[in-house]
């Protein structure tokens, strides 16, 4: 659909002229290592996040996101004789594991409530969520809110995107993390219009996201690192824009609902394309 289409442009842009570079930029690497499964799992971290985008059941989705979950591990761990490396690896996937196990849950609940795992039967038993749907919303912000690297979850992004090759933190940090987004996004399309509390909850954490990771940025002495915590920076102005667009769908503000989301979907195309151009460049 059109949510799909939104988040499939920049991932098949970046991730198709990062592969040409990131062919170029191993070749070096492959005189005193193999290459080839660092190739291989760039393939699956790509076929898993289009998998994510066009994912219609909860089966499917889980099984993507888990395929593009665990081949993104794979490619941190691309230099895994560095013990810094190592430890960046582990701390991703301990993250990455509580945010699908978040998702399971979830979908679990949400799948026996509605009678299906489809994404059309969920919508369609959306006025009968469990939990009043409270649990299912704060389940999605801590499952995608992980992989976003939304604080207080962003602590494992800095690691892991400067202990990867360039071209693999170009496509983490300005893709992977819109895989989150487009979660938050895909469950709001599916429950309706949200309360009041989960506007304002994302909003302080898009805030926070924002303010706090432009200062993070800033104190930074590595460019790949300040460059991560620059996407903290960046994924919480797409959350304020979403928090703001949920409020003004719960106050029936069509105007201000228009422009949150319109400013999130706007920011969450642009910042991908911004943040490989600025990888891509450390690593030249």
């Amino acid at each position: 659909d059109g949510l799909s289409a939104w988040f499939l442009l920049p991932l098949c842009v970046a991730g198709g002229l990062t592969t040409m570079y990131g062919v170029r930029y191993m070749q070096r690497e492959s005189a005193h290592r193999p290459v080839a499964w660092v190739h291989a799992a760039w393939s699956v971290l790509l076929a898993g996040m289009i998998g994510v985008l066009v994912a219609r059941s909860a089966l499917l989705f889980l099984l993507t996101w888990e395929a593009m979950a665990v081949s993104a591990y794979f490619l941190i761990m691309a230099e895994y004789e560095r013990a810094e490396v190592r430890r960046a690896g582990l701390v991703y996937l301990v993250l990455t594991h509580l945010g699908t196990l978040g998702l399971l849950v979830m979908f679990l609940s949400w799948g026996h409530s509605a009678g299906s795992f489809t994404f059309a039967g969920f919508a369609a038993r959306s006025q009968v969520l469990p939990w009043a749907g409270t649990g299912i919303l704060l389940l999605a912000l801590f499952g995608f809110g992980i992989k976003a690297g939304v604080l207080p979850f962003h602590f494992w992004l800095p690691g892991a995107h400067s202990a990867a090759p360039s071209h693999v933190s170009a496509l983490l940090s300005g893709v992977m993390l819109k895989m989150g987004i487009y979660g938050l996004l895909r469950v709001l399309v599916l429950v309706g219009t949200p309360p009041a509390w989960w506007g304002w909850t994302v909003l302080a954490l898009g805030l926070a996201s924002a303010v706090l990771g432009a200062l993070w940025a800033l104190a930074q002495r590595d460019i790949k690192r300040a460059l991560a915590y620059s996407s903290v920076e960046n994924v919480g102005i797409v959350l304020m824009g979403l928090g703001l667009g949920s409020l003004g769908a719960t106050h029936r503000h069509p105007t201000v609902a228009l422009l949150g989301y319109t400013a999130a979907l706007f920011h969450a195309l642009n910042h991908p394309l911004i943040k490989r151009l600025l990888f891509l460049g450390a690593g030249a």
